[in-house]
Formats: structure tokens, C-alpha cells, sequence
């Protein structure tokens, strides 16, 4: 088993709470999407492979990314990187900080068949685009980081997914709690028949691992700002509403791996689960017949069979009617990433597979 050694030497420091690590040769963001430690993976040759971590381009394609929010905690080894239930701590690995000029080296030591290694956080390719993180040291390159703290314009935000009448709502959950700026507001689904369903306000702050519909207070991020807290007293009970944190189907050419360990999604099942939408302008939980897996980081209701296609969220009676696929089709406009992320509209998609107004397409170079 790999052992992390710790640095002697006095090195860069930082307080424990949340950061965005972005590579300064790149200028892609650390993001993380799944919580898979393969620890067999850090023996092969005394290189560490963090397939969990990713690399994106673009302030605006991580912003509402809970992925791109990582907590540093300083330990008697060294820091471990966590976020979203991963942690390099599984693998015992105990990073160090080195500043070199205005950004850091990001790295740690493990012994490797009694021969002891230094290996450095990089970002892997060159290419733009998506990237996986190694810390191969036989590559002298893409291995510093700007390491900022959240703040004023290094924030945290949401973007609308639908809108329903005047107002705008998207669903929302993560391994971390949030406190709502104003103009939000959070809901959870308190009842539920096989027709209808009501929504409770619990206010501004919203637990962690607690999903959510969230009113927002604007269309784009910058209009909702969320404070990313490190612990809240507030529990939420009744909540009908399930949670997803990672999408991470495992595909090769166009077949999915399913027995591949590293899978990580939930089924999106039309006869049992409904996904915020909107009927009449009305906030609704609806049907999506061409979405095939429940987006990370989001939000879905359990039903049985029986219920309705379209269930209110006012407590009226529910729509039993199936939708054609154009009308469905709008209520999830836009291009968002496997794991939830909503690009910008003006955005080229790199190759890949993506949710384009509610349905799974491939991107192909």
C-alpha cells in the first residue's frame, strides 16, 4: 500500500475552507465529478492517477459547478483536497504547497516499492477542454495553481433551469450547505399524492446533502450568489424530494461500462420520477421521456406508477395527459454537461455527450 511521507521543510500555508484551484498554463479549473478512489491505480509504477478529478475551461462553465468547490484541510500529514464526498485522503495522500511566483506546486511524496517518489498535482492534456488530473513528474508541465478563496468574484452561483411564469427556479444538492442571497428562495416538497404535490419554504439556509427547489433571483449566475457555508444547525424533515450528487456514466466509443467500478449515476425512470418543469407558466413536477440519467447535483421526485405525467406543485389536480416531446422539449432548453452544468448559450460544446434540450447527444470532433 502507498504511503504519503511528510515534508520536512516549512511550506506554503493556508487556512482550511473552500477554494478554486485553476491551472495557471491552461487556465482550466479543477473540478471534481465523481467520489471513485482506485487505489490500485496509485501502485502502478509510483504514479497517482486521480480519475475523480477533471479539469474545465471557463469561469462561466464552472461557476455553478459544486465540483469546482474544494475544501483544503490542513492535517498533521499535510492538506487533503475534498469535495463532493472525495477526498485524496482515501488514497492517504497529504499534499505540500510550494509558491513559485505568484501560483503554487501542488504536490506529495509516497514510497513505491521502498523507493520513495515526488509527484506533482498537473493538469494532464494539452488540449482544451475536458482533462484528467495526474501527477506524473516526467512531464515538467501545466503543474502550477492559482489556489483562491471564494469570494465576491471568485463566487458561487446558480443558473435558472426553467421559468414559470415571472419566475425563474432550478433544482439543487450538494455535499456541502448554502446560504441563499436575496430575492432566493428554497423549497422541498412536504406532500405528495398520485396527482399533486406542495411545496414549504425553509428559508434561506439549505443543509447539506438536502435537495431543493430553488427560486432564483435572476437568469445567470452573477444574480444568484449562494454562500458556501462549512456547517448549518438547520435540518430539513419531510422532504419528498430525492438527491443526486454525481453523474458519471463510464461509456466507451458509444456503449456504456456499467460493471466499470468507477460508474456513478442514477436511471431517470419516467414512470416513477418527475423533474421540475412547467405546465400553464405554472411550476409542475413532469415527464421527460428522453432524459436518461438524473443530473448531478440536482433534484427529482419519487412517484409511484399510477401518478399523473404532470404533477402541480400548488396542490391542484394533477395532468394525466403524455406531452409530445417539442413541448418537453422547452422546458429544459439549453446545453448542460453530464453532470449538471448549464454552459452559456453563446458556448461550443466540446466533443462529448451532453443534455441539449432534454435529451442526451453526442458531440463529435
Amino acid at each position: 500500500m502507498i504511503t504519503a511521507l511528510v515534508a520536512i521543510t516549512t511550506y506554503a500555508q493556508f487556512a482550511d475552507g473552500y477554494y478554486r484551484l485553476q491551472c495557471k498554463e491552461t487556465g482550466r479549473y479543477l473540478t471534481v465529478h465523481n467520489n471513485y478512489v482506485n487505489k490500485e491505480s496509485a501502485k502502478q509504477s509510483g504514479q497517482v492517477y486521480l480519475q475523480s478529478l477533471e479539469t474545465i475551461s471557463g469561469f462561466d462553465n464552472i461557476v455553478n459547478d459544486p465540483g469546482s468547490i474544494i475544501y483544503l484541510r490542513n492535517t498533521a500529514s499535510g492538506y487533503v483536497l475534498e469535495s463532493q464526498g472525495f477526498t485524496t485522503g482515501g488514497k492517504n495522500l497529504y499534499l505540500q504547497f510550494t509558491k513559485v511566483d505568484d501560483a503554487y506546486r501542488v504536490w506529495t511524496t509516497i514510497t513505491y516499492q521502498g523507493v520513495k517518489y515526488t509527484r506533482y498535482l498537473r493538469d494532464y492534456e494539452e488540449s482544451p477542454g475536458n482533462s484528467y488530473i495526474t501527477s506524473d513528474a516526467s512531464v515538467s508541465t501545466n503543474w502550477h495553481w492559482y489556489i483562491t478563496p471564494l469570494s465576491d468574484d471568485n463566487y458561487f452561483g446558480l443558473f435558472s433551469e426553467i421559468k414559470a411564469g415571472n419566475d425563474l427556479y432550478t433544482t439543487f444538492n450538494a455535499a456541502f450547505p448554502i446560504q441563499l442571497s436575496s430575492g432566493m428562495k428554497a423549497f422541498v416538497v412536504n406532500s405528495l399524492t398520485e396527482n399533486s404535490c406542495t411545496l414549504q419554504d425553509i428559508g434561506k439556509i439549505v443543509p447539506k446533502n438536502t435537495p431543493v427547489i430553488i427560486q432564483c433571483a435572476g437568469l445567470e449566475s452573477a444574480s444568484n450568489k449562494v454562500t458556501v457555508l462549512t456547517s448549518t444547525e438547520v435540518t430539513v424533515s419531510d422532504n419528498k424530494l430525492k438527491g443526486v450528487i454525481f453523474c458519471y456514466p463510464v461509456i466507451v466509443g458509444d456503449k456504456e461500462r456499467r460493471t466499470n467500478p468507477a460508474w456513478n449515476c442514477v436511471d431517470y425512470n419516467p414512470a416513477t420520477m418527475r423533474i421540475i418543469g412547467v405546465e400553464d407558466e405554472k411550476l409542475c413536477m413532469d415527464t421527460y421521456n428522453e432524459l436518461k440519467y438524473v443530473p448531478a447535483n440536482s433534484a427529482y421526485l419519487p412517484v409511484t406508477e399510477n401518478s399523473a405525467k404532470t404533477i402541480p406543485t400548488d396542490g391542484t389536480t394533477g395532468i394525466t395527459r403524455v406531452k409530445n416531446d417539442a413541448t418537453k422539449a422547452n422546458k429544459a432548453n439549453g446545453t448542460f454537461t453530464l453532470n449538471g452544468v448549464r454552459l452559456p448559450d453563446n458556448a461550443t460544446p466540446q466533443k462529448g455527450m451532453y443534455i441539449q434540450d432534454g435529451k442526451i447527444v453526442v458531440i463529435k470532433p
